[in-house]
């Protein structure tokens, strides 16, 4: 296993080199067409556009028009000349109405789409996009008693390819995670490739007995259903609130994000992570639960006992696929459901893996900021005893893209 997430790490690594080396996705645009150290584009006539194939270029379909324009055409309706300058006063009219031309999908911070579903999934050329989130613990027994900061940047190199990193964090910082990769382009707006450094540990969970349902003259910590006040009360093992720091991990961290668009309003988004390269192991990781079997000494009943334990993570790879779906019902709004599975070291049958779900809302006034909340179920796979929605987070954030 550990030989063959190293050759996929090494497979990842020579696809992530080939997209930063081709040219940028669609638009063919050659180094020779842009003025230096400027960067913007020279001014083609238009036999040079025709002799280099460039006429899917914007610029080269404007000169064309432009030639076009520059002789006079006989209105087919009144049999009189119309000149150019006359046909451009009708055509800016009608301009107001018709959306920015953009080749290839390469938009500018002026053509950039409000609506999210519509926007590339790797930024264009030098545009940068920051994110600041501040979030805080919302579960049953520990709901603002934590708090994390998250700070992450995307930077688009070329066309179809972004340099990402951030720093996030939470639960106090006793979780935290510090990552740099990039993110290409295999099929432009469709697939890529990410491929992610990152230094990182988890949170441990104090865990505590508590009576379901709860009543105002129960113990602070009962070990049987007999010592609940409410008949028939049953002892449940949740975080209370309280954590402590994990060991630190290093691992490449391999996805490839998919977007498929069925219509504007409406997308499936999947595998913006598919696995996790570890390498190097540690004894303190993530919980599992372990179920015995007492005897009330009150009832004299047997009873499932419910505890966490903390447990390791080798150097095995670990899975960690996603999956959801993106709308968008008006062009500023967007709403988002995913899903992660999350298996340490592959091993399916440990009973160890979790299912986080989160939600998002967005709402983007420009082309330029997006504010946002996030809210977390952090496993709808919990123990015994434990309700799917116990253990929550919640995160609001504010993203904001700069350059071209």
């Amino acid at each position: 296993m550990i030989r063959l997430s190293r050759g996929l790490l090494i497979t990842a690594l020579g696809l992530g080199f080939g997209v930063a080396t081709q040219h940028s996705a669609f638009a063919n645009d050659d180094e020779d067409d842009y003025d230096q150290p400027s960067g913007e584009r020279k001014s083609l006539s238009f036999e040079e556009c025709r002799k280099q194939g460039y006429l899917q270029n914007t610029d080269c379909w404007r000169k064309l028009i432009a030639d076009e324009d520059d002789d006079d055409e006989e209105d087919d309706t009144t049999g009189e000349k119309v000149t150019g300058d006359d046909e451009g006063e009708e055509e800016d009219e009608d301009a107001k109405d018709q959306p920015a031309v953009t080749a290839g999908g390469l938009y500018t911070m002026k053509s950039y789409p409000v609506r999210e579903n519509s926007r590339p999934l790797t930024l264009t050329q030098n545009i940068m996009q920051m994110r600041l989130g501040l979030g805080t613990d919302l579960s049953a027994k520990g709901a603002f008693a934590s708090f994390g900061v998250n700070l992450e940047a995307i930077y688009g190199l070329r066309d179809n390819f972004n340099i990402i990193g951030g720093l996030t964090d939470a639960y106090n910082f006793k979780q935290f995670g510090m990552y740099v990769g990039f993110e290409g382009a295999l099929y432009y707006d469709i697939v890529d490739i990410r491929l992610a450094a990152n230094v990182h540990r988890n949170a441990i969970p104090n865990f505590s007995n508590f009576c379901k349902p709860v009543a105002t003259m129960d113990p602070p910590e009962p070990e049987f259903p007999s010592q609940c006040t409410v008949m028939d009360a049953e002892v449940v093992n949740l975080p209370n609130g309280n954590y402590e720091a994990g060991q630190v991990k290093f691992s490449i961290d391999l996805g490839f994000p998919f977007r498929y668009a069925f219509r504007p309003e409406i997308a499936i988004v999947a595998l913006q992570t598919l696995m996790s390269i570890d390498f190097n192991g540690v004894s303190r990781d993530h919980v599992i639960t372990e179920k015995t079997m007492v005897q009330d000494p009150v009832t004299m009943m047997d009873v499932t006992k419910v505890r966490n334990v903390t447990v390791g993570n080798k150097v095995t790879p670990d899975l960690n696929p996603s999956l959801g779906i993106a709308t968008n019902p008006i062009p500023p709004l967007s709403i988002v459901i995913f899903a992660q599975l999350r298996v340490p070291d592959f091993d399916t049958a440990a009973g160890a893996f979790q299912i986080p779900v989160t939600g998002r809302l967005e709402f983007s006034p420009n082309q330029k900021l997006d504010i946002g909340l996030e809210f977390t179920l952090l496993n709808v796979k919990p123990g015994e005893g434990q309700s799917p929605i116990d253990n929550r987070f919640l995160a609001l954030f504010m993203q904001a893209r700069f350059g071209k």
